[in-house]
């Protein structure tokens, strides 16, 4: 395969056909996606995109290498973990008891500059569970808007 091509493979058995995008970083595989050709309109319409899909967030990785405040930590998780019981990333619901008393709240999880963040929303008299779920996932899609503007913005001249 010509040199252009590097992280894409080709995927041809009996279900799958399409173009496989791995990038690496420094411990491994920092992100990776299949182009299926029937999803993206054929074969060479779906190996451009991939190619703009590795070329984009190898520039990513590349960051994540060299920005000292990313550390090695991407900013946030674009697949649930398997323990995920709230059915969004970076969303999870808390009951516990502190000091006698039961707490229940939702918090949104994300990282910044390599340290883990979370906010919590709690569940009270004035605030129902679904409203304190809403506020939680609201406060994790702006989070991921604004980490996705400072990860993956054009690099200046």
């Amino acid at each position: 395969m010509r040199k252009k091509y590097w992280g894409i493979s080709r995927i041809d058995s009996s279900n799958t056909h399409g173009w496989y995008v791995r990038i690496y970083a420094d411990k491994g595989v920092f992100c990776s996606k299949l182009f299926s050709d029937g999803v993206y309109g054929g074969k060479n319409k779906a190996l451009k995109n991939a190619i703009v899909f590795r070329d984009h967030n190898k520039m990513v990785s590349e960051l994540n290498k060299k920005d000292s405040r990313a550390g090695s930590q991407r900013p946030f998780f674009e697949k649930p973990p398997k323990n995920n019981t709230s059915g969004v990333v970076g969303v999870n619901e808390v009951k516990t008891i502190s000091r006698g008393r039961n707490v229940h709240y939702f918090q949104s999880t994300w990282s910044e500059n390599g340290k883990g963040r979370t906010k919590k929303y709690y569940v009270t008299s004035d605030r129902t569970r679904d409203e304190a779920f809403e506020l939680a996932v609201d406060y994790r899609k702006q989070k991921e808007e604004e980490l996705r503007q400072h990860w993956f913005k054009e690099p200046t001249s």
